[in-house]
């Protein structure tokens, strides 16, 4: 009955595009709350000295991934019986574990870069950084969120599995516009920063630093994720 009445609703006039409106709006409500890789994404965008291409990468490849794990955990809980809780605690542990290690990876690669820049030209140092902008923006999305995989699950239900793919994809796609502006501001200010270490030597000194300070803060994050998630995985194992 009550399925009967979704499947109504959601047929009715106007409430399709109401729906990727809401799942829009959810998704870039979701990621202002605090994590998400906003920090992470920024520390990235000025260690790299990143462009507005580069933000915008970031976002596609949080928005991509996350659709990707969604539906990961949707499937996997529709093939597992409800009483396999277990296993999927342990999926969303792995997935964790992957999670850390691609920040821990994207941190170690930064500091790497960073240390071989001086034998770079700059068009090479903006075109090497796009690697890391997908491994931190995969890093980004691989924890899907309780209400986007609510979403699918509930579209599997009700046998609208495209319907439910579509609005976890607004979802999705509401988080990349934030973590582009979240992008665009980081980029703003180390441009801002940068420009300002010509005449003042504290700025100066901050705009070297920054870089280093970013890929060694993206490296102790991702180490601490990585063993976060391991931990948990020897309690649900």
């Amino acid at each position: 009955m009550i399925a009967e009445q979704l499947q109504s609703a959601i047929e009715s006039p106007g409430v399709g595009p109401a729906a990727f409106a809401l799942a829009f709006a959810a998704g870039a409500g979701h990621a202002v709350t605090p994590g998400h890789g906003k920090s992470l994404a920024a520390a990235y965008l000025v260690g790299a000295r990143g462009r507005v291409r580069d933000a915008a990468w970031l976002g596609g490849a949080v928005a991509a991934m996350h659709t990707l794990s969604v539906l990961v955990i949707g499937l996997a809980w529709t093939f597992l019986s409800l009483s396999d809780s277990v296993r999927m605690e342990e999926l969303t542990g792995w997935l964790q574990l992957v999670a850390g290690v691609l920040v821990l990876g994207t941190g170690l690669w930064l500091l790497r870069r960073r240390n071989r820049h001086h034998h770079h030209h700059d068009h090479d140092h903006h075109r090497g950084t796009r690697p890391g902008l997908l491994l931190l923006g995969a890093s980004g999305g691989l924890t899907p969120s309780p209400a986007a995989f609510l979403v699918l699950v509930t579209g599997l239900f009700l046998g609208r599995a495209g319907f439910a793919l579509l609005l976890v994809l607004a979802f999705g796609i509401g988080m990349a516009v934030v973590l582009f502006g979240v992008g665009l501001l980081a980029i703003g200010g180390g441009t801002a920063v940068t420009r300002g270490a010509h005449a003042h030597a504290t700025l100066r000194l901050a705009a070297r630093a920054a870089p280093v300070l970013a890929a060694a803060g993206i490296t102790l994050f991702g180490a601490g994720l990585t063993a976060v998630a391991a931990i948990h995985l020897t309690t649900v194992a």
